[in-house]
C-alpha cells in the first residue's frame, strides 16, 4: 500500500512530495494514521538546507515532520499501553533507554537520541510508525487539531516552569509559536505581568491574544524604559529567551533584576556568542538551558494546562493546508505571515 509524504529527497533548498510504502510496525511499535501535523522551525531549516540541516539530516531521502497527531491503526507485538482507535500525540525524541542519562531519569538528553523526521522517517505523511512508548493518549476534552501543538508547547512548558514563576514579572523575548505559548503558560501559572518583545508585529498581535499584558517592538519602542516603568525600576524577575538573537539576549540580561532567572530555548546561529559574564555573576542570575521536554512529566503538565482551559491554542493556528499544498505552507512562513501552519492529512 502506498501513501503520500513530504520528504527531503536530495541536498539543496526545497522539499518534495513523494509516494512511499506505508510502514509496518515492528515489536514495540505502533502505526498511526496521521490526522494533523504542524510545521516546526526545524522543518524550515531542512527546507532551506542551512548548516543546521546539513549537520542534522545525514541520510536522504527522509520523510520529514514531527509535530503530529492521529489515530492508532495497528500495534506491534508486545504493545499494551495503547490500542487501535486511540487518538494520540507523539513525543518526537526517541531515547535509547540504556545510556547514563536514560538510566538516571533524564531521557530527554539521551546520549543516543533520535528525532522523528531527522533520524527516522517522520510525520508529514499519511502514516507514521513510532515506538509505542513515545505516544501520548490525549483526553477527548482537548481539540484534536491542538494535539500536534502539544509537542512544541512542551518546550514552552518546560522552559517557563524551570524556575519560580508565580507572582513574577516575566519578559518573553521572541514571540514565534513557542514564545507565544510561553506567554500563555506564564499567565496560566500565575505570573504577575508578562511583557513580550519581537520585531514582527504580526507575532506580537498573536502574543497579545495569548495573554501578554504588554507587547513591544524593539525597533520601534523603548523597551528598557517601559520595562523599568512597569516593574517599579526593579527590572523583570524572569526572562524567557526564545529568539536566538545575541543582541536580544544581552538586552534581556540588562533588564533582569538581581537574583532572577533566565530560561534559554532559542538556538543561536553561532555556538559561541558574547555575553556579559561578570554581570551574570554579580547579579546572581540562574540560567537554564532547555532542550525538548521532560519525558513524560512535561506531557502531564501540558495536558493539564489544556484540560483546565487556562491555555487556548486557537490563535496560533493561522493556516490550514492539504499535504499537496506544502509549498504554500512554507511560503507563508518565509513571508512572516504565519504562526502555526497545520497540515490536515487524515
Amino acid at each position: 500500500m502506498k501513501m503520500k509524504a513530504v520528504a527531503k529527497s536530495r541536498p539543496g533548498p526545497g522539499i518534495q512530495l513523494i509516494e512511499a510504502d506505508v510502514p509496518k510496525p515492528g515489536p514495540g511499535e505502533v502505526l498511526i494514521k496521521v490526522k494533523y501535523a504542524s510545521i516546526c522551525g526545524s522543518d524550515v531549516h531542512i527546507y532551506k538546507w542551512d548548516e543546521f540541516a546539513q549537520t542534522s539530516l545525514r541520510h536522504l531521502p527522509r520523510i520529514i515532520g514531527h509535530e503530529s497527531a492521529g489515530e492508532v491503526v495497528e500495534v506491534g507485538e508486545g504493545v499494551d499501553n495503547v490500542k487501535v482507535g486511540d487518538y494520540v500525540g507523539i513525543e518526537t525524541h526517541i531515547a535509547c533507554g540504556k545510556c547514563y542519562q536514560c538510566r538516571i531519569g533524564k531521557p530527554h538528553v539521551c546520549q543516543n537520541l533520535k528525532v522523528l523526521g531527522f533520524h527516522i522517517d517522520g510525520a508529514f505523511a499519511e502514516y507514521v510508525v513510532v515506538p509505542a512508548e513515545n505516544v501520548w493518549k490525549v483526553p477527548d476534552s482537548i481539540p484534536k487539531e491542538w494535539v500536534p501543538l502539544m509537542e512544541p508547547m512542551g518546550n514552552a512548558v518546560y522552559t517557563v516552569l524551570s524556575g519560580e514563576i508565580t507572582g513574577m514579572n516575566v519578559l518573553v523575548v521572541g514571540t514565534g509559536p513557542i514564545g507565544a505559548m510561553a506567554v500563555a503558560v506564564a499567565k496560566a501559572a500565575g505570573a504577575r505581568k508578562v511583557i513580550a518583545t519581537d520585531i514582527n508585529d504580526f507575532r506580537l498581535t498573536i502574543a497579545k491574544r495569548m495573554g501578554a499584558d504588554i507587547v513591544l517592538n524593539p525597533e520601534l519602542d523603548d523597551v528598557r524604559t517601559v520595562v523599568m516603568d512597569e516593574t517599579n525600576g526593579n527590572g523583570v524577575d524572569v526572562v524567557i529567551e526564545m529568539s536566538g538573537n545575541p543582541n536580544a539576549l544581552n538586552y534581556a540580561l540588562d533588564l533582569i533584576t538581581n537574583g532572577g532567572w533566565v530560561g534559554l530555548l532559542g538556538l543561536y546561529g553561532k555556538n559561541r556568542i558574547d555575553v556579559p559574564m561578570n554581570d551574570i555573576i554579580m547579579k546572581n542570575l540562574t540560567l537554564y538551558g532547555i532542550v525538548g521536554r521532560k519525558m513524560f512529566s512535561t506531557w502531564v503538565q501540558t495536558t493539564a494546562l489544556l484540560e483546565s482551559g487556562k491555555v487556548d491554542l486557537s490563535p496560533l493556528i493561522t493556516h490550514r493546508v492539504k499535504i499537496e499544498e506544502y509549498e504554500e505552507a512554507f511560503n507563508v512562513i518565509f513571508q512572516g505571515r504565519a504562526m502555526k501552519v497545520l497540515f490536515e492529512i487524515g
